[in-house]
């Protein structure tokens, strides 16, 4: 596609911060970090943190992930379960996603 620059959102910090050059790598994901560092040498990278709240479709995804078992690959909108089309829905329509803390009425 001869992209030439490429923006990486994620809600890590850590690895926004280990991507810059900024903290050590740990040992666990090294090899998948040195990957991507290869590859990000090819292009003009903007490495953004975006919190978990603006990012609630990923969010929900990879919870989603850690629930089913077997690989899941989701290639159009109806193939999404009923809960990833709604946060994608609210998304497109610019809902915002509020997490809502219960706090104890004293």
């Amino acid at each position: 596609m001869r992209f030439s620059r490429v923006t990486i959102e994620t809600d890590s910090l850590l690895l926004k911060n280990i991507l810059q050059g900024n903290w050590e790598i740990p040992r666990n994901i090294r090899n998948i970090v040195e990957d991507t560092l290869t590859l990000m040498q090819y292009f003009t990278v903007n490495i953004e943190h975006t919190y978990r709240k603006g990012n609630t479709l990923a969010d929900y995804l990879a919870n989603y992930a850690f629930e089913v078992i077997g690989r899941q690959q989701f290639n159009t909108y109806s193939e999404l379960p009923l809960q990833g089309r709604k946060i994608l829905n609210l998304d497109k329509h610019s809902v915002p996603n509020l997490r809502i803390k219960n706090k104890a009425i004293r």
